[in-house]
């Protein structure tokens, strides 16, 4: 038998500081991604206090019209190649860390190349032994 229950659910929802607008993550996945939060501990001599936690949640209608004349937008075809998202995993090394790496790729193919040399030993001597079942040899 089916029947109703009626329940009560919580959703996180986010309300910017300053405009008081809700903001959804389920209607409005794209406000909800471009939300703007705030959170720092202020410094030593800090205009907000020293030691204070600041904290804010702003749209991105909020941020712009406070902050857009003094915002500096950029394309994609402006950004600095160090901006650039990068695609391939070893683009994400630093230049010093491609020598480590190199390294460990050779000792990796020098082993691989060792092994199977010890392998294809192995199997001659057991079919010269006369053993045909090499699955032994690994």
């Amino acid at each position: 038998m089916l029947s109703y229950k009626q329940m009560t659910v919580e959703r996180l929802i986010c309300t910017c500081d300053r405009c008081k607008k809700p903001i959804d993550p389920e209607t409005e996945e794209i406000e909800w991604q471009e939300r703007f939060i705030i959170s720092f501990r202020a410094g030593y001599g800090s205009v907000f206090g020293d030691g204070n936690l600041v904290e804010g949640d702003f749209c991105q209608d909020c941020i712009k019209s406070v902050l857009g004349k003094w915002l500096r937008i950029k394309t994609e075809e402006d950004l600095d190649a160090r901006h650039k998202p990068v695609s391939a995993p070893e683009k994400i090394k630093q230049p010093y860390q491609y020598k480590e790496m190199e390294a460990e790729r050779h000792v990796s193919s020098d082993f691989s190349t060792i092994y199977k040399a010890a392998v294809e030993t192995e199997t001659k001597k057991l079919k010269k032994r006369g053993r045909t079942n090499t699955a032994q040899v690994i």
